[in-house]
């Protein structure tokens, strides 16, 4: 399906500002620096650059980053800027980096950036990555972020999002099981408009459909007021191009703000330092991988997987039918961007009226609100949880929510958590009417963000 690209497409270059200069010459326009009416602001060029200043919606048309097209897009290319030398040299820009040419370790503009030697008198060789003409690279620019001031002043945080399983679920034609086909999913299945599904065709004739995840035409929307909203998938840039094309058609929410796995600096990672001047403390992620953000557990809220198709449930080891299978789906009104839209409020409201300088903070102190007045004991989860609970996952996410938790149980308990009917603890919960859960109750309770009903999780004896 071939789809209307978002985004105005001026790519055209604007100097002067003159970004950054490398051999003498700008490394946007091409204009030499002797000149140049203005001097460089002191920027690098490369992925770790930060646009001074820049509009409020972090256009990227005076800073680009340019990398070399890799083949899988699993390696990111070498960076060219003050942070990312040549393998041998140091990051510190030293005088004698001239000196160490030939190998020249990557051409810009048709220069060695390092000694300024051209390319073609150099015979086109490299150490490194070779960057060709910027006008005419098919090179990947990553939208600046707004700074903390321009943020505050326009009262917006900005707002990280995933793709896959948080706003959207997409399965090749080929993956499609033999219920989702018999429930009228098919490979000749077209668009379904009423339902939000559509059939995407895009590089090397991949095939696809994609559910976009209810209500997130609004999430986007409403978010969009309080929040700069960017994209950081781990798929494929043609893919994300793709999908973007129908959560943005018009190009109004994410303006180029996008990181697809090329431009990730490490496979299976995501970190806020590849998207230029993204402060932290100004950051909210919502994914559903904890695992991905290991550097920004703090500015992480986790989103309940979202698995429409069978595809999904059989990745992550689901052993349910899919919401394809079952014909059925999320609810807009209280489904999960619904549930994280209020959560995304509340964080919003308390760090500009109580005039906070880190949404970190804010994150934290939002989710202990959820379980103030809990006191849980948990029984038997993990091999070790006897002897040393309190090292366990389950006991630190309850500890985040807000709730006490302890060992021994004693009249302030008020959940014993276990998978077992049958453990002590299990069954002092039932004689002192306390109530008694299964794990997911926990975790329902972090993605909802709420005191969700016990009641729908029992603890129930194992099947023999």
């Amino acid at each position: 399906m071939k789809q209307k690209q978002g985004g105005n497409g001026d790519d055209v270059p604007r100097c002067p500002p003159h970004p950054g200069f490398v051999g003498g010459l700008c490394f946007l326009c091409g204009a030499k620096k002797e000149d140049a009416e203005r001097g460089p602001p002191g920027v690098a060029v490369g992925h770790e650059t930060m646009k001074q200043g820049g509009d409020a919606d972090g256009n990227d048309d005076e800073a680009r980053c340019v990398k070399e097209e890799d083949t899988e897009g699993d390696a990111p290319g070498t960076a060219v800027g003050h942070r990312m030398m040549n393998e041998e040299g140091d990051d510190r820009g030293n005088d004698d980096d001239a000196a160490r040419c030939p190998p020249h370790p990557e051409f810009v503009l048709g220069l060695c950036y390092r000694c300024g030697a051209t390319e073609e008198d150099a015979g086109g060789s490299a150490s490194g990555v070779t960057v060709s003409n910027i006008d005419d690279a098919p090179a990947t620019s990553i939208a600046i972020a707004s700074d903390m001031a321009t943020l505050k002043r326009e009262r917006k945080l900005i707002l990280v999002l995933d793709l896959d399983h948080t706003l959207l679920n997409s399965t090749r034609l080929q993956d499609l099981s033999a219920l989702e086909q018999r429930n009228g999913f098919t490979p000749d299945t077209e668009d379904e408009l009423h339902m939000e599904l559509f059939r995407l065709e895009y590089s090397d004739n991949v095939r696809m459909l994609t559910k976009l995840r209810p209500f997130v035409r609004g999430f986007l929307d409403q978010a969009s007021s309080r929040f700069e909203m960017h994209v950081y998938t781990l798929g494929r840039q043609d893919y994300a191009k793709a999908v973007i094309d129908l959560l943005d058609p018009d190009g109004v929410y994410f303006r180029g703000r996008v990181v697809s796995r090329k431009e990730s600096t490490q496979r299976d990672v995501k970190s806020l330092d590849v998207i230029p001047g993204a402060d932290p403390a100004a950051v909210v992620i919502l994914d559903d991988t904890d695992s991905a953000w290991p550097g920004h557990q703090d500015n992480l809220i986790l989103m309940d997987r979202y698995h429409y198709f069978a595809c999904t449930c059989r990745k992550f080891r689901y052993n349910i039918p899919s919401m394809a299978e079952q014909a059925r789906d999320e609810r807009e009104h209280d489904g999960s961007l619904a549930v994280v839209l209020g959560v995304l409020n509340r964080i919003h409201q308390a760090f500009f009226d109580d005039d906070r300088a880190d949404v970190r903070e804010v994150i934290a102190e939002v989710r202990r609100q959820v379980l103030p007045v809990c006191t849980v004991v948990f029984s038997y989860l993990e091999e070790y949880m006897e002897d040393f609970p309190e090292d366990t996952l389950m006991w630190t996410l309850a500890e985040r929510l807000g709730a006490a938790c302890q060992k021994d149980v004693d009249e302030t308990v008020t959940h014993v958590v276990a998978e077992d009917p049958g453990t002590q603890k299990a069954q002092w919960a039932r004689e002192h009417g306390k109530f008694l859960v299964n794990p997911e109750w926990i975790k329902a309770v972090n993605f909802r963000w709420c005191r969700v009903d016990e009641r729908d999780f029992p603890v129930t004896a194992r099947a023999s």
